[in-house]
Protein backbone atom coordinates (compact mmCIF):
# COMPACT_ATOMS: atom_id res chain seq x y z
CA UNK A 1 0.00 0.00 0.00
CA UNK A 2 1.62 3.63 -0.99
CA UNK A 3 0.66 6.71 0.47
CA UNK A 4 2.93 8.96 -1.28
CA UNK A 5 6.05 9.54 -3.61
CA UNK A 6 9.53 9.40 -3.28
CA UNK A 7 11.82 5.78 -2.35
CA UNK A 8 8.58 4.09 -0.93
CA UNK A 9 6.68 4.78 -4.24
CA UNK A 10 9.77 3.32 -6.31
CA UNK A 11 9.92 0.40 -4.30
CA UNK A 12 6.40 -0.40 -4.32
CA UNK A 13 6.11 -0.13 -8.16
CA UNK A 14 8.98 -2.77 -8.12
CA UNK A 15 7.17 -4.80 -5.65
CA UNK A 16 3.65 -4.65 -6.98
CA UNK A 17 4.01 -7.97 -8.95
CA UNK A 18 4.51 -9.42 -5.74
CA UNK A 19 2.61 -8.09 -3.18
CA UNK A 20 -0.31 -10.46 -3.24
CA UNK A 21 2.12 -13.43 -2.38
CA UNK A 22 3.82 -11.22 0.04
CA UNK A 23 0.24 -10.74 1.70
CA UNK A 24 -0.57 -13.89 1.03
CA UNK A 25 -1.78 -15.10 4.73
CA UNK A 26 -4.02 -12.20 5.45
CA UNK A 27 -7.81 -12.54 5.86
CA UNK A 28 -9.29 -9.33 4.13
CA UNK A 29 -12.94 -11.27 3.42
CA UNK A 30 -12.73 -11.70 7.49
CA UNK A 31 -11.02 -8.42 8.35
CA UNK A 32 -13.55 -6.18 6.16
CA UNK A 33 -16.82 -8.69 8.14
CA UNK A 34 -14.59 -7.16 11.29
CA UNK A 35 -14.41 -3.61 10.68
CA UNK A 36 -18.11 -3.51 8.12
CA UNK A 37 -20.00 -4.46 11.37
CA UNK A 38 -18.01 -1.94 13.83
CA UNK A 39 -18.32 0.69 11.32
CA UNK A 40 -22.05 0.24 11.61
CA UNK A 41 -22.14 -0.24 15.22
CA UNK A 42 -20.76 3.41 14.66
CA UNK A 43 -23.44 4.90 12.21
CA UNK A 44 -22.80 3.72 9.42
CA UNK A 45 -25.43 3.73 6.71
CA UNK A 46 -24.74 4.55 3.20
CA UNK A 47 -22.73 2.25 0.61
CA UNK A 48 -20.10 4.70 -0.87
CA UNK A 49 -16.33 3.53 0.18
CA UNK A 50 -13.18 5.53 -0.38
CA UNK A 51 -10.39 3.43 0.57
CA UNK A 52 -7.15 4.99 0.68
CA UNK A 53 -3.57 3.57 -0.22
CA UNK A 54 -5.83 0.18 -1.80
CA UNK A 55 -2.56 -1.20 -2.90
CA UNK A 56 -3.50 -4.34 -5.50
CA UNK A 57 -7.23 -4.28 -4.40
CA UNK A 58 -7.35 -6.71 -1.95
CA UNK A 59 -8.11 -4.51 0.75
CA UNK A 60 -11.18 -3.10 -1.12
CA UNK A 61 -12.80 -6.30 -2.97
CA UNK A 62 -14.99 -7.91 0.02
CA UNK A 63 -16.35 -4.35 -0.36
CA UNK A 64 -17.78 -4.19 -3.27
CA UNK A 65 -18.66 -8.19 -2.98
CA UNK A 66 -21.02 -6.57 -0.61
CA UNK A 67 -22.53 -4.07 -3.11
CA UNK A 68 -20.23 -1.02 -1.94
CA UNK A 69 -19.95 1.65 -4.60
CA UNK A 70 -15.85 1.86 -4.19
CA UNK A 71 -13.68 4.22 -5.36
CA UNK A 72 -9.80 3.21 -4.27
CA UNK A 73 -6.52 5.13 -4.65
CA UNK A 74 -3.00 4.48 -4.34
CA UNK A 75 0.38 6.41 -5.10
CA UNK A 76 2.22 3.49 -6.88
CA UNK A 77 0.86 3.51 -10.91
CA UNK A 78 1.95 -0.23 -10.49
CA UNK A 79 -0.35 -1.21 -7.66
CA UNK A 80 -3.19 0.29 -9.56
CA UNK A 81 -2.31 -1.46 -12.02
CA UNK A 82 -2.61 -4.78 -10.35
CA UNK A 83 -5.79 -3.45 -8.84
CA UNK A 84 -7.47 -2.97 -12.37
CA UNK A 85 -6.47 -6.46 -13.52
CA UNK A 86 -8.63 -7.69 -11.13
CA UNK A 87 -11.59 -6.60 -12.99
CA UNK A 88 -13.29 -4.84 -10.77
CA UNK A 89 -15.66 -1.99 -10.57
CA UNK A 90 -13.75 0.02 -8.51
CA UNK A 91 -12.99 4.00 -10.03
CA UNK A 92 -9.29 3.39 -9.36
CA UNK A 93 -7.22 6.95 -9.36
CA UNK A 94 -3.45 7.81 -8.75
CA UNK A 95 -3.49 9.85 -5.77
CA UNK A 96 -1.15 11.10 -3.00
CA UNK A 97 -3.35 10.90 0.40
CA UNK A 98 -1.64 13.45 2.42
CA UNK A 99 -3.09 15.98 -0.72
CA UNK A 100 -6.47 14.14 -2.77
CA UNK A 101 -7.79 15.81 -5.12
CA UNK A 102 -11.75 16.88 -5.11
CA UNK A 103 -13.51 13.41 -5.30
CA UNK A 104 -17.52 13.82 -3.40
CA UNK A 105 -18.23 12.44 -0.25
CA UNK A 106 -18.20 9.45 0.80
CA UNK A 107 -19.84 7.11 3.90
CA UNK A 108 -16.82 4.91 4.67
CA UNK A 109 -13.45 5.97 4.21
CA UNK A 110 -10.88 3.06 4.84
CA UNK A 111 -6.93 2.83 4.87
CA UNK A 112 -5.89 -0.26 5.64
CA UNK A 113 -2.78 -2.38 5.85
CA UNK A 114 -0.67 -0.53 8.25
CA UNK A 115 -0.07 2.23 5.29
CA UNK A 116 -0.37 5.57 7.50
CA UNK A 117 2.84 4.56 9.16
CA UNK A 118 4.82 4.95 6.20
CA UNK A 119 3.92 8.56 6.79
CA UNK A 120 7.21 10.11 8.84
CA UNK A 121 6.27 12.75 10.50
CA UNK A 122 2.88 14.24 12.86
CA UNK A 123 2.21 16.76 10.30
CA UNK A 124 2.28 13.99 7.56
CA UNK A 125 -0.42 12.15 9.28
CA UNK A 126 -1.99 14.87 10.05
CA UNK A 127 -2.87 16.08 6.75
CA UNK A 128 -3.98 12.38 5.73
CA UNK A 129 -6.74 12.87 8.69
CA UNK A 130 -7.97 16.70 7.26
CA UNK A 131 -8.35 14.74 3.64
CA UNK A 132 -10.45 11.81 4.90
CA UNK A 133 -12.24 14.51 6.94
CA UNK A 134 -12.64 16.66 3.81
CA UNK A 135 -14.16 13.67 1.75
CA UNK A 136 -16.53 12.21 4.83
CA UNK A 137 -20.05 12.58 4.15
CA UNK A 138 -22.34 14.05 7.39
CA UNK A 139 -22.76 10.92 9.60
CA UNK A 140 -19.61 8.96 7.99
CA UNK A 141 -17.22 6.52 9.55
CA UNK A 142 -13.24 6.56 8.75
CA UNK A 143 -11.82 3.35 9.66
CA UNK A 144 -8.03 2.87 9.49
CA UNK A 145 -5.27 0.83 11.40
CA UNK A 146 -1.57 1.05 12.33
CA UNK A 147 0.91 -1.16 13.43
CA UNK A 148 1.05 -1.14 17.87
CA UNK A 149 4.44 -0.91 19.48
CA UNK A 150 4.35 -4.85 19.16
CA UNK A 151 5.07 -4.76 15.92
CA UNK A 152 7.94 -2.74 16.30
CA UNK A 153 9.11 -4.54 18.88
CA UNK A 154 9.03 -7.99 17.42
CA UNK A 155 8.47 -8.46 13.14
CA UNK A 156 10.40 -5.50 12.78
CA UNK A 157 13.61 -6.28 15.24
CA UNK A 158 13.45 -9.91 13.52
CA UNK A 159 14.46 -11.79 10.42
CA UNK A 160 12.26 -14.46 8.18
CA UNK A 161 12.32 -16.14 5.42
CA UNK A 162 9.12 -17.02 3.39
CA UNK A 163 8.37 -18.36 0.22
CA UNK A 164 4.96 -18.55 -2.16
CA UNK A 165 4.41 -19.53 -5.42
CA UNK A 166 8.05 -19.98 -6.30
CA UNK A 167 9.10 -16.67 -4.65
CA UNK A 168 11.25 -16.36 -1.69
CA UNK A 169 11.10 -13.51 0.70
CA UNK A 170 13.73 -12.40 2.82
CA UNK A 171 12.47 -10.21 5.24
CA UNK A 172 15.33 -8.34 8.29
CA UNK A 173 14.14 -6.37 10.85
CA UNK A 174 16.30 -3.59 12.10
CA UNK A 175 14.25 -2.56 15.02
CA UNK A 176 14.85 -3.92 18.22
CA UNK A 177 12.90 -5.08 21.01
CA UNK A 178 13.52 -1.73 23.13
CA UNK A 179 12.02 0.29 20.79
CA UNK A 180 10.26 2.91 22.08
CA UNK A 181 6.84 5.16 21.96
CA UNK A 182 7.08 7.36 18.32
CA UNK A 183 9.81 5.11 16.97
CA UNK A 184 11.24 5.32 13.80
CA UNK A 185 11.81 1.47 12.19
CA UNK A 186 13.26 -0.07 9.32
CA UNK A 187 12.69 -2.91 8.04
CA UNK A 188 14.89 -4.59 4.26
CA UNK A 189 12.73 -7.15 2.27
CA UNK A 190 14.17 -8.88 -0.66
CA UNK A 191 12.54 -11.08 -2.87
CA UNK A 192 13.87 -13.34 -4.79
CA UNK A 193 11.97 -14.42 -8.19
CA UNK A 194 12.94 -16.73 -10.57
CA UNK A 195 15.05 -15.86 -13.89
CA UNK A 196 15.54 -19.24 -15.46
CA UNK A 197 18.30 -21.21 -15.43
CA UNK A 198 18.53 -21.64 -11.82
CA UNK A 199 19.06 -18.01 -11.37
CA UNK A 200 17.31 -15.11 -9.39
CA UNK A 201 16.47 -11.81 -10.11
CA UNK A 202 16.45 -9.72 -6.47
CA UNK A 203 14.00 -6.76 -5.66
CA UNK A 204 14.93 -4.81 -2.77
CA UNK A 205 12.05 -3.27 -0.63
CA UNK A 206 12.99 -1.10 2.42
CA UNK A 207 10.14 -0.52 4.88
CA UNK A 208 10.41 2.52 6.76
CA UNK A 209 7.35 3.61 9.38
CA UNK A 210 6.84 5.47 12.03
CA UNK A 211 5.13 4.34 15.50
CA UNK A 212 2.45 6.81 16.45
CA UNK A 213 0.73 6.60 20.27
CA UNK A 214 -2.57 6.62 20.39
CA UNK A 215 -2.18 9.84 22.44
CA UNK A 216 -0.89 11.54 19.86
CA UNK A 217 -3.24 9.83 17.02
CA UNK A 218 -6.39 10.87 18.76
CA UNK A 219 -5.25 14.68 18.74
CA UNK A 220 -4.33 15.06 15.35
CA UNK A 221 -7.83 13.93 14.61
CA UNK A 222 -9.39 16.19 16.74
CA UNK A 223 -6.98 18.75 14.98
CA UNK A 224 -7.94 17.54 11.68
CA UNK A 225 -11.70 17.89 12.68
CA UNK A 226 -12.87 14.42 13.64
CA UNK A 227 -13.84 12.59 17.04
CA UNK A 228 -11.86 8.92 17.84
CA UNK A 229 -15.23 6.84 18.89
CA UNK A 230 -13.54 3.82 19.06
CA UNK A 231 -9.43 2.05 19.36
CA UNK A 232 -9.51 -1.38 18.89
CA UNK A 233 -6.78 -4.16 19.02
CA UNK A 234 -7.03 -6.91 15.89
CA UNK A 235 -6.79 -10.64 16.57
CA UNK A 236 -5.49 -13.81 15.11
CA UNK A 237 -8.82 -14.13 13.72
CA UNK A 238 -9.18 -10.42 12.61
CA UNK A 239 -11.82 -9.67 15.24
CA UNK A 240 -11.80 -6.69 16.97
CA UNK A 241 -11.18 -6.15 21.30
CA UNK A 242 -11.81 -2.85 22.32
CA UNK A 243 -9.66 -1.36 23.91
CA UNK A 244 -6.38 -2.11 22.22
CA UNK A 245 -3.49 -3.00 24.15
CA UNK A 246 -0.29 -1.87 22.18
CA UNK A 247 1.38 -4.76 24.33
CA UNK A 248 -0.68 -7.79 23.12
CA UNK A 249 -1.85 -6.30 19.75
CA UNK A 250 0.28 -6.45 16.57
CA UNK A 251 -2.30 -3.84 14.69
CA UNK A 252 -4.46 -0.82 16.29
CA UNK A 253 -7.84 -0.17 14.25
CA UNK A 254 -8.73 3.59 14.90
CA UNK A 255 -12.44 4.27 13.85
CA UNK A 256 -13.46 8.18 13.99
CA UNK A 257 -16.30 10.71 12.89
CA UNK A 258 -16.97 14.31 12.24
CA UNK A 259 -15.73 16.10 15.06
CA UNK A 260 -19.60 17.97 15.96
CA UNK A 261 -21.88 15.43 14.93
CA UNK A 262 -22.80 15.43 11.18
CA UNK A 263 -20.75 19.10 10.47
CA UNK A 264 -17.41 18.85 8.43
CA UNK A 265 -14.83 21.11 9.89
Amino acid sequence: MTVAGGDTSAAYDAFAPYYDSFTFESDYHAFASETLAHARRHGLRGDRLLDLACGTGKSFVPFLERGFDVTACDFSTAMLAEAARRGTRAHLLHADIRALPELGLFDLVTCFDDALNYLLDEDQLAAAFEGMRAVLAPGGVAVFDLNSLLTYRTTFASDSVAERDGVLFAWRGRATPEADAGCEAVADLDVFVPSGQELYSRVPVTHRQRHFPRARVEALLERAGLRCVSVCGVLPDCSLAEPADEATHPKVVYTATHRRGGDSK
